[in-house]
C-alpha cells in the first residue's frame, strides 16, 4: 500500500483565507484564488497552521519535539532544516482542469466575468460592522467580506526532502487532527476544518490519518526496518508480502 501523497482541507464552515482575487470582487476584504478565479489556501499558511497544531500535539506526546523541529522546521523557518514541503491547498485536479478549459481561448472581458464567476461559485459576501482598535463596534462603517463556502476539499501535495520515518509521520497525522481551523475570525465560528492525510485513490481519509497518528507499538514496523504507509526502509513505497 502507498504512502500519503497529499493533505485534504474540507472546510466545516465559511472561511476567511484573505488575500487578492484574479480580478477583484469588490468586497473590503477579498479572498486569494489562482489566475482561473479558483480559491486556494497559500502552502506557507497551511505549513504554518500545520506546525502549530504540531506543536499543541506535544501536550500529550512531548517526545515527538524532536520529529516536530526535523518535519516542519525550527520556529518559522522557511530554510532546509525543514525536510517536509506542502503545496498551495487548491480544488481537485477535475475542477481545475474543467475551469481551465472553460477559459481557454476566452477574450477580454469575457475571460474576467468568467473569472468572477468561478470565484462567485465558491464564495458568497458577508456584511458587519467594522470592529475598532479596542473591540468596540465602529459607528458608520460597514464592511463586506467575502468567504468560502463550507464543503469546499482543497488539495495540498506533500514532498519529502529524505523518506520520512514512523515517526515523521506521526508527527505530521497529529498536526493534521489538531488542525481544526484555518484562516480569519477563528474565533467567531469562521474558518472550521478537517484535515486529513490521504493516499491516491483513499477511499477513507480519516483512517488513514487516525492509523498514522496511533502511538508507536513495541516491537514496531520502524525496529523491523519498515515506515507507515507500506514503504521499506528507502521511504519508496516497496510493496511487502
Amino acid at each position: 500500500m502507498s504512502a500519503p501523497d497529499r493533505i485534504l482541507v474540507s472546510l466545516a464552515s465559511p472561511a476567511l483565507f484573505v488575500g487578492a482575487s484574479a480580478d477583484g470582487t469588490g468586497a473590503d476584504t477579498d479572498v486569494v484564488t489562482d489566475g482561473h478565479g479558483l480559491p486556494r489556501l497559500p502552502r506557507h499558511r497551511l505549513a504554518a497552521r500545520l506546525r502549530a497544531g504540531a506543536v499543541s500535539a506535544l501536550v500529550v506526546a512531548p517526545d515527538l519535539a524532536e520529529a516536530v523541529d526535523r518535519v516542519f522546521g525550527q520556529g518559522r523557518s522557511h530554510g532546509d532544516d525543514r525536510i517536509l514541503r506542502v503545496g498551495h491547498a487548491v480544488p481537485g485536479e477535475g475542477v481545475r482542469a474543467a475551469v481551465a478549459h472553460a477559459l481557454a481561448g476566452r477574450a477580454e472581458p469575457t475571460r474576467s466575468t468568467l473569472r468572477r464567476a468561478v470565484t462567485d461559485a465558491h464564495t458568497t459576501l458577508e456584511s458587519g460592522v467594522e470592529i475598532g482598535p479596542h473591540g468596540a463596534p465602529e459607528p458608520g462603517r460597514l464592511r463586506t467580506n467575502r468567504v468560502l463556502l463550507p464543503g469546499l476539499v482543497l488539495t495540498a501535495s506533500l514532498t519529502w526532502s529524505v523518506p520520512p520515518e514512523e515517526e515523521h509521520w506521526r508527527c505530521l497525522a497529529r498536526a493534521c487532527l489538531a488542525t481544526d481551523r484555518i484562516g480569519l475570525k477563528a474565533g467567531r465560528g469562521r474558518g472550521r476544518v478537517d484535515v486529513r492525510l490521504a493516499r491516491p485513490d483513499d477511499p477513507d481519509p480519516g483512517a488513514t490519518t487516525l492509523a498514522l497518528a496511533a502511538p508507536a507499538a513495541r516491537g514496531s514496523e520502524r525496529e523491523r526496518g519498515h515506515t507507515p504507509g507500506g514503504q521499506g526502509p528507502s521511504g519508496r513505497g516497496e510493496a511487502r508480502p
